[in-house]
């Protein structure tokens, strides 16, 4: 097995606590489906599966922390929720990347919409939350113009929780811009309010 193939074996198991349960109780037929030999499955088998669990579990805290200080505002609302939201996402994407961190923040913020919209509560932490992935995307050099519509008037909320005030919630549609004129010109950003909903 090639220091590739291992990487991506290992980081497999260290992410994906279902796979990591069902490798250690089969080696033989996992490994086989990881695309490992005998040999190559009896070595992995060899590691302890304690030790295993436990460099797993700090990784993903590890990730965790990154992804909080990249979203501090959908953090600061969801508290715990966060965690267990995080913990969720971990076991499905592993990030690849240059920017990991960032990649992982990204990756989790899409995760939520797509897979947890549901379970969200309060519903305008959706908003805040694309917010911040806006935002993330649009601070990227490459990026020259990211546009994101929001169903609450975004700036004032955003304002709000960041200020660590009661979070001021007024239905009113607005689309947040972000823009640069030149690769390396300042980002420059602002919310266009539109109608109020009744």
């Amino acid at each position: 097995m090639g220091l590739a193939q291992t990487q991506q074996t290992l980081a497999q198991l260290y992410t994906n606590s279902v796979l990591r349960s069902r490798f250690f109780a089969n080696p033989q037929a996992v490994g086989e489906e990881l695309g490992l030999n005998s040999d190559e499955a009896q070595q992995l088998a060899k590691l302890s599966p304690q030790q295993v669990n436990l460099f797993a579990s700090s990784l993903k805290r590890k990730r965790l922390g990154e992804v909080r200080e990249l979203l501090p505002l959908t953090y600061s609302v969801l508290g715990k929720g966060f965690a267990e939201l995080f913990w969720r996402y971990a076991e499905t994407y592993i990030p690849t990347g240059i920017k990991k961190h960032l990649e992982d923040a990204i990756a989790f913020s899409t995760f939520i919409e797509v897979t947890q919209l549901e379970s969200i509560d309060p519903p305008w932490v959706v908003d805040l939350l694309r917010y911040e992935k806006a935002w993330l995307q649009a601070a990227e050099p490459s990026s020259r113009l990211t546009v994101c519509w929001f169903r609450y008037a975004i700036d004032k909320l955003a304002r709000t929780v960041q200020q660590d005030e009661t979070p001021l919630v007024l239905m009113q549609p607005a689309i947040a811009i972000w823009f640069r004129l030149s690769p390396r010109s300042h980002l420059r950003h602002f919310v266009l309010k539109l109608y109020a909903m009744r």
